[in-house]
């Protein structure tokens, strides 16, 4: 009869294939858990214990320690064990670190931290890691200026990359701009019903291309009642914004909200039932007036100046107060105080310094 000890390889294979076939690939697994696979015979504790062990020597099983101190495993697919079988024990060690941070990278001075290896020590492993093409270094927008890493086969977070705003680390204003100014005009049609008899209407005298004027009606518009249940859902705008063909990438319903707290900061939408719906301030042809004005007038300039001697409080005063991306603003981001190019002179010209 076979001893225990000859039997740990191919006990080990097996519980390897049951823990493939009845746990998700990302399971944290405990003792309990392996042995109730069925495939240690008597439940023997010490048997499985080698089988593990032999896993973990193989690269197939990586263990781990919970937060209450228990042991526990986690399995690792073949391909990347067979990654792991040709690191060496620093490369090794630098690898699951990178890998325990998934898609949001981790800064090569956390790496050196949790590893407690020399910097040259360090930089030799992610060069041979990278040369390999098992890591790959990220830019981080809101840490710009450290060097992170993460996996070569994995997308970096929407934390990492900054979501779709951002192209290449740098915030896209004109694509903001270009979305959020549809996405007004769209909850605009869906706010205001036009009124459909044409007595109703303005005449508005235009001036041609020919210099002669012309007379044209305005279009009329009225809010709809205080019960009024078709304002545009988020979901119902973030399909109307993909299918439109003004986005080269399909955008998410996380990054929607994003323009649309915008928007109600603007003062150009307003949330309903707690960001449920959505209602426009301005009817469609306002809005597409004030999308198609031109820069900025005498008279423009004249109510700028007025608004100046206007009553003000801290918040809208301040910079940060008005910002349309002050929930992207951190230090050393890509939004940050330090590069406001509006912060210097608003102190300069209120304190005076």
């Amino acid at each position: 009869m076979a001893s225990a000890g000859s039997r740990v390889p191919e006990l080990a294979a097996k519980l390897y294939d049951a823990c493939l076939t009845h746990f998700e690939a990302d399971r944290m697994f405990f003792q309990e858990d392996l042995l109730g696979l069925g495939v240690i015979p008597t439940n023997d504790l010490a048997l499985l214990v080698q089988c593990a062990q032999s896993l973990v020597d193989q690269k197939l099983m990586r263990l781990l320690q919970t937060k209450t101190e228990r042991l526990a495993w986690k399995i690792i697919p073949r391909e990347d064990a067979e990654k792991l079988q040709n690191l060496n024990p620093d490369e090794s060690l630098v690898y699951n670190v990178i890998h325990s941070n998934g898609r949001s990278g981790v800064w090569v001075r956390a790496i050196q931290s949790r590893t407690g290896l020399h910097k040259s020590i360090l930089d030799r492993c992610v060069k041979s890691l990278e040369g390999k093409n098992y890591i790959k270094s990220v830019h981080n927008v809101k840490y710009p200026s450290r060097k992170m890493y993460m996996l070569a086969g994995l997308a970096p977070s929407e934390d990492v990359t900054g979501g779709a705003w951002f192209t290449d680390g740098v915030m896209d204003v004109d694509f903001i701009n270009s979305v959020a100014g549809y996405i007004e005009y769209t909850v605009s049609r869906k706010s205001w019903f036009e009124v459909p008899s044409p007595d109703h209407g303005r005449n508005k005298r235009l001036k041609t291309a020919t210099g002669k004027s012309d007379i044209k009606e305005e279009k009329q518009y009225l809010p709809f009642a205080a019960r009024y249940e078709g304002y545009p859902t988020v979901e119902m705008i973030t399909s109307a914004v993909n299918e439109s063909g003004i986005t080269p990438v399909t955008l998410r319903e996380e990054s929607i909200v994003q323009l649309l707290e915008m928007l109600c900061y603007d003062k150009k939408l307003v949330a309903l039932n707690n960001g449920q719906y959505y209602k426009a301030i301005k009817n469609p042809e306002a809005v597409k007036t004030s999308q198609a004005r031109k820069p900025a007038t005498v008279d423009d300039q004249a109510d700028a100046e007025v608004m100046k001697h206007l009553p003000k409080n801290g918040m809208t005063e301040a910079p940060c107060g008005q910002c349309p991306v002050f929930n992207l603003c951190s230090p050393g981001g890509a939004v940050s105080p330090e590069t406001c190019e509006y912060f210097d002179p608003w102190l300069s010209s209120t304190l005076g310094f």
